[in-house]
This record gives structure tokens, sequence and C-alpha cells, in this order.
């Protein structure tokens, strides 16, 4: 059969971790197509129109249909989900029937790609994966060198790799600079993750200032300045008398993860949603909790955390490295400052759940419910650009997005 989208394999730098990912199929607990919107690109679509398969041919005419708002030749067609189940009308016994029957080239970007993000930049070819899949979640938050960076053979689309261009005033070779040092700080040894979460946001705060005051001549120092500061130890005395506010963090995050507590067709999603629930003291028939009793809880399951973490204390790191990888960290955002709040507020968010999955009972939870935990919660937020804007806006509303307060929800 003829070739649609024509693909090639080349190196790119990838974490240890993306080249070790491979789809498990039939096998995954969560399936990526089930429960999301399909897009599906022009060529696709025209292809599945125009194709005569038997067996193929009724559902592209029933269940492919044109997209007709904000429409575009990537965004051209959907595909229809179930009603009741809400999964591919293409999937058959876990197994994609386009790809079984024609070949991988007759899968639609979105189907291809997935959880893969390519993109040029500074030079490099570089891949990340999104840990709302449960394999690369596995792969990326139980093994310690998931983020030791390796080159590797990839198999890509030219149409679907991203192409970065420079920004706030300042070149690709700079950009990567300020990228390499952020990383730098994160692997850095002798601070507490959450102190290293706060030097990022000293810097990124910085940074903005001399961006919007078109100052980027300026960049070199604000690095330099907080390398010796991080060599003689002046980051840790500024941050020692700093007392975590687990109220805030609490009663914030509760709110906040409360908004995506909708129901899902997902048994793998439902049942980590409603032991998060259920652990957070929420009442069966109202659906609340007392607020006393959240912090009560959370505070508790913070404080069993690092037990639970014990053969995998780097999963909240790498969550937080691939999130900085895959956004090209700072500069996902309007500011550097923007990029950091965003992923802040995130790192809050996975903390509370995994937070909420120790509160309860005499067992930890395992390494594996945490990372699952982790990949529903990339699952039900990461993906809901509305939840992203929401979350921003309700930090800024209430004051919380200021530097000093930030330090007060990172500290635990």
């Amino acid at each position: 059969m003829a070739i649609l989208h024509p693909s090639r394999s080349i190196t790119a730098l990838v974490p240890q971790y993306v080249s070790r990912f491979s789809c498990i199929g039939p096998s995954c607990e969560d399936s990526c197509c089930a429960g999301w919107r399909v897009t599906i690109d022009k060529k696709t679509f025209n292809a599945y129109r125009q194709s005569n398969h038997p067996e193929l041919k009724p559902v592209f005419e029933l269940k492919v249909k044109r997209t007709r708002s904000e429409a575009s030749d990537v965004n051209y067609a959907r595909i229809e989900l179930d009603g009741e189940t809400a999964d591919c009308p293409l999937m058959q016994e876990r197994l994609c029937s386009v790809q079984k029957n024609l070949n991988e080239s007759y899968l639609s970007h979105t189907c291809f790609t997935y959880p893969r993000t390519t993109r040029h930049f500074a030079g490099s070819v570089e891949q990340s994966l999104t840990l709302s899949c449960p394999e690369a979640a596995r792969q990326a938050l139980l093994n310690p060198d998931a983020f030791d960076f390796v080159e590797n053979k990839i198999h890509l689309r030219d149409s679907t790799v991203g192409n970065i261009q420079p920004k706030h005033g300042l070149s690709l070779e700079t950009m990567n600079e300020i990228r390499i040092f952020c990383f730098q700080v994160m692997r850095s040894d002798g601070l507490a993750l959450w102190e290293k979460m706060a030097v990022l946001g000293v810097f990124c705060e910085s940074l903005t200032t001399a961006i919007q005051a078109h100052q980027q001549q300026r960049i070199p120092a604000l690095i330099e300045e907080l390398i010796v500061g991080l060599e003689q130890g002046a980051v840790t005395v500024a941050l020692k008398d700093l007392l975590p506010n687990y109220e805030a963090q609490a009663l914030v995050f509760a709110a906040l993860w409360s908004v995506k507590l909708s129901a899902t067709h997902s048994s793998s999603q439902r049942e980590v949603l409603e032991m998060i629930a259920r652990n957070m003291g929420t009442d069966e028939a109202s659906g609340e909790a007392r607020k006393e009793d959240i912090v009560a809880r959370y505070q508790r399951g913070i404080e069993r955390l690092p037990a639970a973490l014990h053969d995998a204390p780097f999963m909240l790191e790498h969550y937080v490295l691939n999130e900085m990888f895959s956004n090209l960290f700072p500069f996902g955002d309007a500011t550097p400052y923007e990029s950091y709040l965003r992923l802040a507020s995130r790192f809050g968010m996975v903390r509370f759940m995994l937070a909420a999955q120790c509160a309860e009972g005499e067992e930890l939870p395992s390494p594996t419910l945490l990372a699952r935990t982790v990949q529903v919660f990339c699952r039900r937020f990461q993906h809901d650009r509305n939840f992203a804007a929401n979350t921003s806006q309700a930090l800024h509303n209430t004051g919380w997005h200021r530097l000093e307060k930030v330090y007060s929800f990172l500290r635990f």
C-alpha cells in the first residue's frame, strides 16, 4: 500500500527515558484513544474519505466528521467517540484498526505523535513525552537515570516537528544557555527540591524584569550572581527561616483539584480520583470535605510522602524536569516568570495528590501507585488549556502569584 505520510529516522537529543519508551498497546490501563478529542489533519481526512477498505469505510463515513469551527489543515476533522464508553470507534480489541489494516502512515498526525513532542531548537532536534501516558510516566518517574540526556534515533514526520524561534530579544544560543542554567539549578547537589525551585523563581523574576526593561545584556551577570550565591551557600541562608504554609497549600490546591472531578469513562483515572477524594475526607453524599480535615490530612500525607518515595526519591524532581524540558522552560509562556508560575502551580497540584495518597491507612502507597497518580494528574489537568488559564488567573486574583507567597507554596 502507498505511503500517505512519509516519515524518517534521525538522531535527536532526548532524556534517557524517551529512548526506552515504546507503546504497550492493548496492555495499557488508560488508552490514549478514549475520552479525548482526536483531531484529524486534512490529508488524512481526505484519505479516509477515499478509502474503500471494506471494514474501515463505514466507520470513516459515519464517525470521521469535519470540524466547522476554527478549522485548519491540522485541525480539519475529528473522530466521534462512542457516546457511552467514549472509546474510539477505530479501536478493535484495544488495537488500532487503521494501523492494522492500512499502515502506520495512515494514522493522523495526532495519533502518530502522541505522547511525543518533537522540535528543532538551537541546532538540535529534541523529543520529550507527556506523562499523561501511563508507560511514559513509569519510565520517567521510576528510573533514577531517566533524565540523563543522550542522543537517540527517533522516528518522525517532518510536518509534525516544531521550529522554535527567538523570543524576548534573545538569540537561540542565549535561550539555550538560560535553559541549561535552569537545568543545572535543578540538578545541583546540596539543596532540597523546594529550594531549587525557589532559586528558579528568583532567576525567572529577575530575567523577566531585565527583558521588560530591554536590558538583555544583564542576563549573563544575573546567572553569574546566582551561581556565586549557590556556591557560597547564600541561598540556603536566605531560605532557612522560611516556614511551610500547609493550610494555604492544602486549601488552594484542594479547590483547584476539585474543579476536575467530573465523571470520567476511564476506570483507572476514576479509581485514583476516588482514592484521593476519600483520603481527603470527602463525604460521599455531599461531595464536600471540611477544611480542617483537608488541612490535617494533607499535612499527614506530606509528612509520610518521603517514606513512600523511599525507593524513588527523585520522582517529584523528575516530574519538574520533564515539565521544564517539554515546555522549553522558561520560554513556554508570555514571560519567564509566567512560565515559572505554571511550573510551581503544577508542582503544587502533583504534590497535593501524592500527599493525599499518603494521608490514610497504615500501609504507604507504592512508588508505582504514586507514578500512576502523577499520570492521572497529567491526563486530567495538563491537557486542559482552560484549566491552566484559570489557575493562573486565580493565583493573580488572590495575590499568590507574588514570589514571596509562592515560597510558602513550595516549602515542605
